[in-house]
């Protein structure tokens, strides 16, 4: 489970700026399905509070908040993306937890608590063979329950882009495996690691919701040879 929901949060924010959107007074209250992220960026030191509602699923039209409908995280106000159809809102630095809240057109509250789970890169070589799996440990606390580590590692040349995750609670690091390794040109390259803590929303309509916390460590510098 907690994998589907890692890979369809990330395919509903890729087809975001294509769907057909509506406006949520149009739709029964109780089909709009919450998804929520408080994501923290330390490339940047921003965190984002993130709110997003389509009309039965995750995967469902995206819906704009009709008056006097809104949502908020913490008190402060999301404002909406027209371009990719999602609230918003930056906060210099890092926040470890928050709660969104929701109130939709008929009235009706729901409130959902977020947190977010630091990761580092353990220590690793800037030099990695592209002849054999790759271990990457992470500093903080062992993958729980409800969590998903993931890393993207790129080099130089279009498209040798790879992905690995893992959900195997207790891990302290992740394996990419060889047949993905190869597949990255030589040369100077990055390591991106994230770690997403997924906990079932504990108030939500009849639709359902999805909310994450979100780290992404420091990108890794490295050579790939």
């Amino acid at each position: 489970m907690r994998y589907t929901l890692f890979i369809l949060s990330i395919f509903s924010i890729l087809i975001a700026s294509s769907c057909q959107r509506e406006s949520s007074a149009d739709v029964k209250q109780d089909r709009i399905f919450l998804h929520y992220e408080l994501f923290y960026n330390a490339n940047e030191d921003i965190t984002y509070a993130r709110a997003w509602f389509n009309f039965g699923s995750i995967t469902g039209t995206q819906l704009e908040l009709a008056s006097p409908s809104e949502v908020t995280f913490n008190g402060d106000k999301l404002a909406f993306n027209k371009v990719l159809a999602f609230y918003e809102k930056q906060y210099a630095g890092f926040k470890s937890s928050g709660i969104f809240h929701w109130e939709d057109t008929d009235g009706k509250s729901f409130n959902n608590e977020l947190t977010v789970n630091t990761i580092d890169f353990g220590v690793m070589p800037d030099s990695i063979a592209r002849t054999a799996a790759l271990t990457i440990p992470w500093t903080g606390n062992a993958l729980g329950a409800d969590e998903v580590v993931g890393t993207w590692i790129n080099g130089e040349n279009e498209g040798d882009a790879q992905a690995a995750i893992t959900i195997e609670t207790g891990a302290t690091a992740l394996i990419v495996p060889l047949n993905k390794i190869e597949k990255v040109g030589a040369g100077p390259g990055k390591i991106y690691l994230e770690r997403r803590h997924a906990p079932a929303l504990t108030d939500v309509t009849g639709a359902g919701g999805y909310g994450a916390g979100i780290y992404r460590a420091k990108t890794k510098n490295v050579v790939f040879k």
